[in-house]
């Protein structure tokens, strides 16, 4: 049976959450093929959509890496869909995404495992946190 990991984009940023999506599928073709697990890609421009998906427990008995942005709207920022993550499973790798500095700075973020700023790097950035993530729950 293959290991199931699932790969969460939650960006409300239509373009830059369909950009880092392709990249990180164009990952699973090769790593995923590689390894012999199934890579399931998540991607919401939705919060509060995403936040229902977690509530569901649909991605808790599987590997999680998620790549999200801070500022979401709604009310809701990326610290609490994460924390949520981890309250489901702590194993679950954040990584925070952001185009301000002060993100990085701020004191509430000790669920993130990363934080990433947006700029034309950040797709390449998150492939390579993907493969190592799947490179490592493989091995």
């Amino acid at each position: 049976m293959k290991k199931v990991i699932n790969v969460l984009v939650v960006d409300d940023n239509v373009y830059f959450n369909s950009l880092l999506s392709k990249t990180l599928k164009q990952s699973n073709h090769t790593s995923g093929t590689q390894h012999n697990c199934r890579v399931i890609l998540h991607s919401f421009t939705d919060s509060r959509e995403c936040i229902r998906k977690i509530r569901s427990g649909e991605l808790a008995n599987n590997d999680t890496i998620a790549f999200i942005d801070y500022y979401m709207g709604n009310g809701i920022n990326g610290a609490h869909i994460i924390k949520l993550l981890k309250e489901q499973n702590k194993d679950t790798i954040a990584v925070l995404l952001s185009q301000s500095k002060a993100v990085e700075e701020k004191t509430n973020l000790n669920h993130t495992d990363y934080v990433v700023m947006k700029d034309k790097t950040t797709p390449a950035l998150c492939r390579l946190y993907l493969e190592q993530f799947i490179e490592n729950k493989i091995l």
